[in-house]
């Protein structure tokens, strides 16, 4: 090797490491940067520990109005951020804030639940191919539900059905709980409009399944034996059981019906 190709070779090398180091120092200096700009675009609010964030604050503060109050005193009145069930969010708040939610929808915001409700609400089959435009198959599905020819159907239903439960639940009694029986009429009529069961001990098992979900629906997102959102998860895949058995029985009778239009009478059968 010659003496030019040595001294080539001491200027080249740690020229080239002074260029890498320089390289790796401003790729460092730009996302520092970045997250400050991402962070800065942020609302206000915290996201408490990784993973489990301000879950168990929301379990402990009572009730959703009481956690969000809070934090609406603490940062804003419109808007603040905050982490619940494994999921980043913001919580809007206020006249303003449900005005800039409904009327963006799909243009700065789309319909959403967090993965650990989906997996509970929705049977792995559904989650696999739910898109968003599925939430909005389902207002539609409620519109078509409050039109004035299903209500001309469901009114004289729900009128008959509040005087069979007054009569059996509240009449013989001098003192009674009103929201734990409004619930239980509630339900009932519920499974009566959507889905014509008329059975009481199959719509008390499904009501007990319900509650085992609306109980631990918010609890941290660990599906393991023993956890309350382990018992949501078992609930939840009886319950697809169940309403899926209910399905393909409304769609064999109708098949079976000489006249479709006779049969459709709840939801699920109006919806086919």
């Amino acid at each position: 090797m010659t003496r030019l190709e040595l001294e080539v070779d001491s200027y080249f090398f740690p020229s080239l490491f002074h260029l890498v180091v320089l390289c790796i120092t401003f790729s460092l200096i730009f996302l520092i940067f970045k997250q400050k700009s991402i962070r800065a675009k942020l609302p206000p609010g915290k996201t408490g520990w990784h993973v489990i964030g301000e879950t168990l604050e929301f379990s402990m503060a009572g009730t959703p109005e009481m956690f969000i109050k809070d934090r609406m005193s603490k940062y804003s009145q419109y808007l603040f951020k905050t982490s619940m069930f494994g999921e980043n969010m913001a919580v809007f708040c206020g006249a303003s804030g449900n005005k800039f939610l409904f009327t963006n929808e799909k243009k700065y915001v789309i319909s959403w639940w967090p993965r650990s409700v989906e997996k509970v609400m929705l049977s792995p089959e559904t989650l696999e191919n739910f898109v968003p435009e599925d939430y909005i198959t389902l207002r539609r599905a409620i519109v078509e539900f409050l039109k004035p020819e299903a209500l001309q159907y469901f009114i004289p239903i729900m009128d008959s059905m509040a005087k069979e439960h007054l009569e059996t639940y509240w009449s013989p009694y001098g003192q009674v709980k009103v929201l734990p029986l409004s619930m239980k009429y509630t339900f009932a009529l519920g499974c009566r409009l959507f889905m014509s069961i008329t059975d009481p001990n199959y719509v008390t098992t499904l009501a007990d399944l319900f509650a085992h979900i609306k109980d631990g629906l918010m609890s941290l997102p660990i599906n393991i034996p023993g956890t309350s959102f382990n018992r949501v998860f078992k609930a939840g895949k009886v319950i697809h059981q169940k309403l899926l058995e209910v399905i393909q029985q409304r769609k064999k009778e109708q098949l079976l019906s000489e006249n479709n239009v006779t049969v459709a009478r709840d939801s699920i059968t109006r919806a086919s």
